[in-house]
């Protein structure tokens, strides 16, 4: 599950990121409507935490615009410190799922989202599986030839990713922007190191040492024999 967080308080939004990530999802973020619609032109997001109070715009504008577009709609959850029952009906008239009132209980954010993702046409989790493995999105617990492998939130990003590929070349590129959590490691360094340690852990855990193929001057794969 992928986050858009539309939030313009540095503070605010660097929380919203650090608990996102702790509870497991992948996360970008934004500090105004525009750069907002900006992320969501050209990525697609499962819901967007929506702050009403931008600097440029207001959360209603953003949402609105966003609901006219013939592309990929994700969920909408507004947040804002505004309670009244007038902007409540209008951020559901405009297109928002679902409102929390700052300042917020984390738990119940937490319980929000969930209940808003599961609502959308889709599970929560789909298992991903390939040869040995199994792994749920959003967890970091592995599942190598039935027995638990731990991952750290990071090695768990990228190999679901990779899962998700089926075998197709991930780009170094892609598997830095997509295993952002809030926390991310930007550089290509980190990222070798990251796939050093996974391919240790799934090598001591009895697969394949070349299970996760390096793509000279791309990125990475899995092994299209997924052979444990």
């Amino acid at each position: 599950m992928k986050l858009l967080v539309v939030e313009d308080d540095p503070t605010l939004q660097a929380a919203l990121l650090r608990l996102l990530g702790q509870w497991g999802y992948g996360t970008e973020a934004a500090a105004s409507g525009w750069e907002a619609l900006a992320w969501l032109d050209r990525e697609v997001f499962d819901l967007v935490l929506l702050d009403l109070g931008l600097p440029d715009t207001d959360g209603h504008t953003v949402c609105r615009q966003l609901r006219q577009r013939a592309h990929h709609q994700p969920l909408v959850l507004m947040l804002t410190a505004r309670d009244s029952r007038g902007d409540k009906l209008q951020g559901f008239a405009g297109g928002a799922d679902d409102y929390v009132v700052k300042p917020f209980d984390p738990d119940l954010l937490r319980a929000r989202l969930a209940a808003l993702l599961r609502r959308a046409d889709r599970p929560l989790q789909n298992q991903l599986s390939w040869g040995p493995l199994l792994l749920q999105p959003g967890q970091t617990t592995l599942q190598v030839s039935g027995q638990p492998l731990e991952l750290t939130r990071k090695e768990a990003l990228l190999l679901e990713l990779l899962l998700r590929a089926q075998g197709s070349s991930c780009s170094k590129a892609q598997l830095l922007h997509g295993s952002g959590d809030g926390r991310r490691e930007v550089g290509e360094d980190s990222l070798r190191a990251h796939i050093r340690s996974l391919r240790c852990k799934l090598t001591a855990a009895g697969c394949a040492p070349g299970l996760i193929e390096t793509v000279y001057g791309l990125g990475y794969r899995l092994a299209l024999t997924p052979a444990a």
